[in-house]
Parts: structure tokens; sequence; C-alpha cells
């Protein structure tokens, strides 16, 4: 933990002091409209301006960091906030708190983008979700601490708006001394609400109710218990229950939502709010104030923890190259909704009085109940361990790559001999090869690095850059293809026509680390392949294939079942078979087997692909009755095979082969009964207990039938 935490220190901190003063700035400003005596109505609208500037903060953020950089965003956040609470304290109109509110949301939204580009790029794939928990954890615990700052002087003063400003402006002090510079950061990328909306409903509006329930309850639980007389230390304490509940019942309900029905878990939370806002006013009132904290702190955390349970509803419905995406249409759904809730919660307190909040959260919670309920009969959940993750998150307004679900960008800092490499390979190409070279000895990360940059230079020749570096470290093999195909996918080909050529007796190894690593062209990389070696590495061929659908098949075992669904590796593995058959036709029925043996569930659409280019093939080559016999006796072989190696799909196979070669079903029902793990299979595939029914046979001779129809049909059509 400490190994984690040491070099990030100085932004923690930065963070810490932001939230100190945050906090405190968000129990001061409606404390001190009640006390100045403004209308609910208008404390609400007031209020309600800080998630406006939080929206325009969350949407801007990025491109301004882009254009300024990290260290002079937050100087402008920390500079903005201070300035936005002094002129607050100065000039408490209403119309003025406003507008100084609409500032604070856009600078701490600002200053939060920031802090998380700069924290993700300073975390690994493995440590990146440690880092996620502490700076949430530093966070809340900013924020609860702010409440206990409300006691250090009398709010009608100036000087809490003073203590708030000094702390937003040392929140910028270790940030500037910090010795790390800003990151470079890329667009952020985005969904449109409707398209988020027809993937997950249920996601996108709880995410919304969450920022209606939780802005409005934080916002207005301070004029709800001055009105019932809790204030000076009573209502640090009361809101400081309430912000501890959204710390601590991340925990409990991170385990349910991750063992349990995720709906089911949520039905329970607002079932709990429900129950809990009829007994808060009646706990206030008879002056029972140990047990209305525990109250709030349970209503608030199960509030607060709405907002993950939304993002992973949404993120079992986008693929993992989409979450970011989904998490920047989610926050601005929450900030639309925290933007609605504090002036709705105000309007009917004002109508109603300050005990008509928890009416106000009750019927909300309500609505949302009978949605789930909805949503429930029209969609079957996933099974709890299909299910995503709980990820401890607040709404921040950033778009957090540290999310450990979202897909994993690794970056790097230049050395100085890197970046002199770099500056030096336009004017001389062989010189900067020789550096990254020497580098590779040295420090392969580096290396890794800086082929990956160089590759991008017209003027390299990608051939021998891989040639030096893994001529220096020929360990360096793997990673250095790899890494050149990342950085120059334009340059794939070339590569692999190269490495096939020049290197025989390690490309099986290569090629697929390359295909690999092209998820999205790894079949032509392999057609490409097969090209330079199907005449004189036929077996090689062989290998390399079983290799590339061996890795396809591992990675579908570890991927999300939305992405596997995504990845269409049926589809995959059956182009791939047709486009490494079309270059060596004569090891077809080897490459379908060496392709279904690898992925099973592909091997039906695969064998439909093999008799398919067998017919055409016999047809092209002899005469109709000799290609018929062909066809029939290569069907027979290949079903043998796929008896053998994957009998769990030998029926199918079988019925598909029927499909397209009716005359082959006898002499396949034979081959089947004739096989014990087929047999095994007869008895769960028995529709009853009859001793007659033959399923195999039926099955088969349904579309042998089928088939006959069609030719029938065909026929007489042909007659008329």
């Amino acid at each position: 933990m400490i190994t984690t935490i040491r070099p990030l220190l100085l932004q923690l901190s930065s963070s810490f002091l932001l939230m100190l003063g945050y906090g405190l700035s968000n129990l001061l400003l409606p404390v001190r409209m009640q006390v100045d005596g403004v209308s609910l109505s208008h404390i609400g609208l007031v209020l309600s301006m800080l998630s406006v500037g939080f929206l325009f903060g969350a949407i801007y953020s990025r491109k301004l960091l882009q254009r300024v950089g990290h260290i002079r965003i937050f100087a402008m956040s920390g500079s903005l906030t201070s300035v936005a609470i002094l002129l607050s304290g100065l000039y408490p109109d209403p119309y003025i708190l406003g507008l100084m509110r609409i500032v604070t949301g856009f600078s701490v939204a600002c200053a939060f983008a920031t802090i998380d580009s700069w924290l993700s790029h300073s975390a690994t794939e493995k440590n990146r979700g440690r880092i996620l928990s502490i700076h949430q954890m530093v966070i809340m615990s900013a924020l609860f601490l702010g409440q206990f700052l409300l006691t250090f002087a009398p709010v009608s003063e100036i000087t809490l708006f003073v203590i708030v400003g000094i702390l937003f402006s040392l929140s910028i002090t270790p940030i500037v001394i910090s010795k790390q510079k800003g990151p470079q950061i890329e667009d952020s990328p985005s969904m449109s609400l409707i398209t988020l909306f027809k993937l997950s409903p249920l996601g996108v509006v709880s995410c919304f109710y969450c920022g209606v329930l939780y802005a409005g309850l934080l916002n207005m639980l301070p004029i709800f218990a001055g009105n019932n007389g809790i204030t000076g230390l009573d209502l640090s304490l009361f809101m400081g229950a309430a912000i501890s509940g959204a710390i601590i019942l991340q925990f409990p309900i991170a385990y349910l939502s991750d063992h349990f029905d995720r709906r089911k878990v949520m039905l329970a939370m607002l079932a709990t709010i429900i129950i809990l806002s009829l007994l808060v006013p009646l706990l206030v009132t008879t002056a029972m104030f140990k047990l209305s904290l525990t109250t709030i702190a349970i209503i608030t955390g199960i509030v607060a923890c709405l907002y993950p349970m939304s993002m992973s509803e949404t993120f079992d419905k986008v693929i993992k190259g989409q979450i970011l995406a989904a998490m920047s249409s989610l926050l601005f759904i929450y900030a639309l909704g925290s933007i609605l809730g504090p002036y709705f919660a105000s309007v009917v307190m004002s109508a109603f009085g300050s005990n008509a909040l928890f009416a106000f959260i009750l019927f909300t919670a309500i609505t949302l109940l009978i949605f789930i309920i909805v949503r429930m009969q029209q969609r079957v959940a996933l099974p709890a361990q299909e299910q995503e993750h709980f990820i401890m998150q607040t709404p921040s307004g950033a778009v957090s790559a540290l999310d450990p679900r979202t897909e994993y960008t690794p970056s790097f800092e230049y050395k100085e001999e890197v970046e002199a490499a770099i500056n030096l390979a336009t004017n001389n190409p062989a010189a900067a090869v020789n550096m990254a070279k020497a580098l590779a000895l040295r420090d392969p990360i580096h290396a890794s690095n800086l082929a990956a940059t160089l590759s991008t230079i017209e003027e390299i020749d990608i051939a021998k850059l891989y040639t030096a570096i893994t001529a220096a470290a020929p360990e360096m093999t793997l990673p250095i293809a790899t890494a050149l195909t990342n950085a120059s996918p334009d340059q794939a080909e070339q590569l692999v026509d190269w490495i096939t050529t020049e290197y025989p007796e390690q490309y099986t190894k290569i090629i697929v680390a390359i295909a690999n690593a092209m998820p999205d062209n790894g079949v032509t990389i392999m057609e490409l392949a097969a090209e330079n070696m199907h005449q004189n590495h036929p077996s090689e061929l062989l290998e390399i294939t079983q290799k590339y659908m061996e890795n396809l098949s591992e990675s579908l075992s570890e991927m999300r079942p939305v992405d596997r669904c995504a990845a269409a590796s049926q589809e995959t593995a059956t182009e791939l078979y047709n486009r490494l058959s079309e270059v060596s036709p004569e090891q077809s029925a080897e490459l379908a087997l060496t392709v279904s043996e690898a992925l099973p569930e592909s091997a039906n659409m695969v064998a439909e692909a093999y008799v398919h280019n067998l017919i055409l093939h016999e047809g092209k080559q002899t005469s109709a009755r000799e290609a018929a016999e062909n066809v029939e006796h290569a069907v027979n072989d290949y079903i043998v095979q796929v008896v053998e190696h994957i009998p769990e799909y030998a029926i199918e196979v079988a019925t598909t082969i029927v499909d397209s070669v009716p005359d082959v079903a006898s002499q396949m029902v034979e081959l089947l009964q004739d096989t014990d793990a087929v047999s095994n299979q007869e008895l769960t595939l028995s529709i009853d207990d009859k001793p007659e029914q033959d399923p195999i046979k039926d099955q088969l001779l349904d579309a042998v039938s089928t088939q006959q129809q069609e030719i029938n049909s065909e026929a007489i059509e042909n007659h008329k």
C-alpha cells in the first residue's frame, strides 16, 4: 500500500485539501442562506447550480487539459473555487451565490479530471484498481472531515468562507511543486444517450435517480436539520453521519452486488430507503438523535451506492472498449439528475414543510422501485458470476480510466536517450536504430517503447529495426514484434512478410503474437503468413493455425459475456478457415479440423464451409459422378475425425453435412451409432424413454427429408 501511495502523495494531498474545503462549503452555504432568511425554493435553486457547473466541467475539462496542461488547469481550478467562495461570503445575494456555485462546480469537475488522468497515467494494470479505491477513500474522508470545520466560527461571519478559500488555495501547492510532468491525454470517446438507454435502460434510469436522490438529500439535509433544532456540533455530526454512510456501506453492498442478482439487491436497497424515510422525521422530532444518525447514514449510504450499481448494470451490456464512453454518458445523466434533485426537494419542502424532504425521497424511491420491477419482467438477469464487479465510485466529474473494468492503455515517459533517438531518427535513421539496439541491452521496457515510436517514422525501415533489436536482445523477439505492430499497424504486413522469410525457425510464435496484437486484422495477418509458408512448411501452417485458434479460445474464456458475444468467434474461425483453405486447398480438411478442435463451438459453421468448398473444388476438377464419390468419401473421413477429436459436436456436424450431401445420411448414422462417445450422447438427447427412439437417426433423417423436399420442389419448378 505504501509503495503504491508514495509516488502519488502530492496529487492525493491536493485532492484531499480541495475536498476538505469543498465539504465545508457544501454545508456552509445552505446553512448561511437559511440564517439569512432566503426562501427554500431559492436555496434549492442556488444549490442546484453547482451541478450545472459540474456538467459543463465534465464536458469541457478534457479539452482544456489538452490545450493548457494539467498543472495550469488545477491551479486555475483552485484559484477559481477560492474566489467563488470568498465572493459568496462577501456578497451573499442569491444571484451571486448561484453564479459562484456554477463556477465552483465547473472548477471542481476540472480539478477531478486533472487528478484522475494524472493518477491514471501513473498507474499500472495491476494497481490501478487499488489507486482508484485509495483516491475514493481520500475524497470521502475529506468530505467527512469538512463537515466538522463548521464549528470553527459562527456561520453569520465571513471567517468560515475565508477558511474554505484558504483550503482551496492550499490545494494548488502540492501539485505545483510536484516533479512529475502532466501526462498527455487523448479525447474521451462518447456514446449517445439514446444508444446507452437502448443498451441498459435500468442503468441509465437508476443513474439519473441517484443524481436526484443524492444531490437532493445532501444539499437539503442541513435545512431539514436546522428547522428541527440541529445546529453547531450536532449538525456536523448529523452531516458527518450521512457522509460516513456513503463510505461504509460501499463494502457490504459491493459484496451483495457481486454475489446475487444485482436488481434484487437494488430492490432491497430501495425498500430500505422507503422504510427508513418514514422513520427519520419521527426520530428527529422525538429527540432520538443517536438513532437518527444511524438512520441517516444508512439512507445516504444506500443512495450513494446507486451510482456504482448503475455503472455496473450498464457495463454488463457494453463491450469493454465502450466502457469509457458509457461512463462519460452516465456522468452526464447523473449531472442532470443532480440539477433537478435539490430544486424539486426544496419546492416540496416549501409547500409541505421541511419534514417533506423524506416524503420526496420516499416517493422518488418508490418510482424507481416500480421501474426495476418492470425491467425484471422484461429481461432475464445475468448469472451472478457473469455480472460486472461493483467498484467503489463517486460521481467526481471525471471519466476514470483507473476503473479496472476499462481497457488498460499503458503509458510511459521517455528517458533522455529515448528522446535523443527520436530526434535523431529523421536525419540519421541508422544511428537511431543503433541507439535502440544499445538500449535493448540495458532497458528492455524502454527499448520496446522506443522501437514502437521509431516504427512510426517514415525514414525507419521496420525490418532493420526489428533485426537490430532482436539480435542484441533475443528474449525481446515477441515483445518487440507486438510493440511494433501496435504502434504501426499499417506496417504489420510488411513485418510479417519479412519474418516468415527471414525467421522460419521462430515465426510460429512471432506471427501468432502479431495476429493477437491486431484482433481486427488477425485473420489477414494469418492469411499473409500462410501465403509465404504453405508450400515449404505445410505442417507449420497447421501448427500456427492451431496456436492462433487456441489463443482465441483462451481469450474468450477470460472475456466478459457481452464481449464474447461481440467477438463473433465462430464467424472469425470460419473466415480464418476460408482464407487459409483458399491459400492451401490441399490442406482444407486438416485446416477445418484444426480450427474446429481449437474452438469446438465453431465446428458446425466450419463444417458447413468445408463441405461447400469441397463440393466447389471437386465440381471443377472431375466429372459429376466422380465428384460425388470423392465428396462422399471425404465427408465420411471428416466425420470420423470429428467423432475422434470433438465427439460432443459430432451430431451437429453430421446434420450439417447431410444438409449439403443427403446421400451420406445412412453412412453417417452407422458411423455415429458405432461410436461409444456419441452413443453416450443419445441418452441426453432422447426426448422420452421409448426404446425404439433413435435421436441420431431421427435428426439426420429430418435433415434428409427437408433436403429431399427442396430438391423435389426445385424439380417441379424446372418442369413447369
